[in-house]
């Protein structure tokens, strides 16, 4: 039986910066067979995009459902939070987009206030997203990662539940 995590994610293709942080997290946190655990990132271009990605999703499931009857898969979609605490438009967003992954079983992830809030302690400029992500990865500052800031049950400023969503899935080391 194998298992597919989809991680649909904020940013594009060509830069791929949520999913080098969120990689960075699997591999240091998590032991997994390689063999058993496919992971397929889905780059949603802007964090507006999340519905559009629907087919892009059902048509992964539809792949990995076909290789076997025993295959199972799980989508995780990855939100910033932006300042939803004082923005009504960001709040209003951040509850649609819940409500959206609670209507498809899928599982919401949410970094606090960004995802670069998360990892490096600062929000960093878009043009620098990937710049600053290369640089996480290369100097493997995974290594000084909490993993309490990656595992909160509260939304606080430098925090994310994704480890709480992958701990369902892949087992500590």
């Amino acid at each position: 039986m194998g298992l597919q995590l989809i991680l649909v994610m904020e940013t594009n293709r060509q830069c791929k910066s949520d999913w080098i942080y969120i990689k960075e997290t699997i591999d240091h946190f998590y032991k997994y067979d390689i063999s058993h655990v496919r992971f397929s990132p889905v780059f949603m271009d802007g964090k507006g995009n999340y519905e559009n990605k629907e087919k892009s999703v059902k048509k992964l499931i539809s792949q990995y459902s076909s290789t076997s009857s025993q295959n199972r898969t799980e989508v995780i979609y990855c939100f910033d939070t932006d300042k939803y605490d004082t923005s009504q438009e960001d709040c209003s967003f951040f509850e649609t987009v819940r409500s959206f992954c609670a209507k498809r079983n899928y599982h919401f992830v949410w970094f606090c206030q960004d995802i670069e809030q998360v990892y490096l302690g600062n929000s960093v400029e878009n043009s620098k997203k990937c710049i600053e992500s290369a640089s996480f990865k290369r100097k493997n500052l995974i290594r000084e990662m909490d993993p309490a800031k990656l595992s909160s049950g509260n939304i606080r400023k430098n925090t994310s539940n994704i480890m709480q969503v992958l701990d369902q899935y892949l087992t500590r080391k």
